[in-house]
């Protein structure tokens, strides 16, 4: 099977590839927001930064809060940097099209 190895490349020039999931803002914001909900409720029952306690209902509130915020933070800025890279491709393919319009660049030589 053909791009096997790297199933997200395309197979012909020209052709976009489709985003992982995790590439899409919608599922990195919720991806990251639930690691962190999870490793803030893991890392006080099992004492990786200070004494271990038991978890209670306000901690488990307290970091799926913590976790939405973060997760719409994540959200926002993926959302952002596609949205930047689309505007950078687009203008790139443009000013290749004007250049190829346009023709070569006189030469000097005579």
């Amino acid at each position: 099977m053909s791009g096997e190895n790297n199933p997200g490349t395309p197979e012909t020039e020209g052709q976009e590839r489709k985003p992982f999931i995790l590439e899409r803002p919608l599922w990195r914001g919720v991806f990251n927001g639930v690691v962190l909900c999870l490793l803030m409720i893991g890392a006080q029952y099992n004492g990786w930064i200070g004494e271990g306690r038991p978890v209670g209902g306000e901690d488990v509130y307290r970091a799926m809060v913590y976790g939405l915020v973060f997760g719409t933070a994540m959200y926002l800025y993926t959302l952002w940097r596609v949205r930047r890279q689309d505007r950078a491709r687009i203008a790139a393919q443009k000013a290749a099209r004007d250049s190829a319009e346009s023709g070569p660049p006189p030469s000097d030589e005579k």
